[in-house]
């Protein structure tokens, strides 16, 4: 290297530019620009990799979110399976859910074919159990989800933690409407018959006292028909 190059170098750094540059000083200067370009490079790596890693994290959040999402809906299909709810129940093209209890009360009296009055009672029976123990009901919901996307706790940070937490919660309500939807269609239905064929009633009082005999009457009559309490 020419004395000219070494003082081009000396002159860059902000060092003596005269001649008499040692070839000493130029390797410490050397030294220091290739320590200051080692240290950009390695920030740079420690910056890409840690944005990576972020990136990963995301990407694993949000396909555990996905996860949760088809396993939450699997678990409330089960349990309207469980409930008897998908024998008596229609599902339209917009995914909504309807109950026709036309079909199901004749001449003051519930009257269901074989296969969904198997499946109303049994159900009904399911459903008064699980929802009778509301903490326990939650738990297997839970455990459910948790099977079906073969994922666990640790799997979960606190924002995906909190939002299954609603989440089961609103899927466990949404159902136990729908049982209840269910039964109290078919309460409401057996009244409106009576009241179109009052001389079914008897001989009653005021208008209070036959409005909460309907009710009650209703209500004992889906009682028996689902062979437990109905839902509050």
């Amino acid at each position: 290297m020419t004395e000219s190059d070494k003082r081009a170098l000396q002159r860059l750094a902000g060092g003596d530019a005269g001649p008499r540059a040692s070839v000493d000083d130029l390797q410490g200067l050397l030294l220091q620009v290739v320590f200051a370009l080692l240290m950009i490079f390695m920030i740079a790596c420690f910056l890409f990799v840690k944005t990576t890693k972020k990136a990963q994290e995301e990407q694993v959040l949000d396909l555990n979110r996905q996860k949760l999402v088809l396993a939450l809906e699997k678990t409330a299909e089960d349990r309207r399976i469980r409930y008897g709810l998908n024998a008596l129940m229609t599902q339209g093209t917009d995914g909504s859910r309807t109950f026709e209890p036309d079909e199901c009360v004749q001449g003051g009296a519930i009257r269901l074919a074989p296969a969904a009055k198997s499946a109303f009672a049994s159900g009904c029976r399911a459903a008064f159990s699980d929802y009778s123990d509301a903490s326990a009901n939650m738990a297997s919901w839970r455990a459910d989800v948790f099977s079906s996307a073969q994922l666990s706790e640790g799997d979960l940070d606190d924002g995906l933690r909190q939002w299954l937490d609603g989440a089961i919660a609103t899927s466990v309500e949404n159902v136990r409407l729908d049982v209840r939807g269910v039964q109290r269609s078919l309460a409401a239905r057996l009244q409106r018959q009576w009241i179109e064929n009052p001389s079914s009633l008897g001989d009653l009082g005021d208008a209070g006292e036959i409005a909460d005999r309907l009710k009650k009457e209703s209500l004992r009559l889906v009682s028996e028909a689902a062979e437990s309490e109905v839902l509050p």
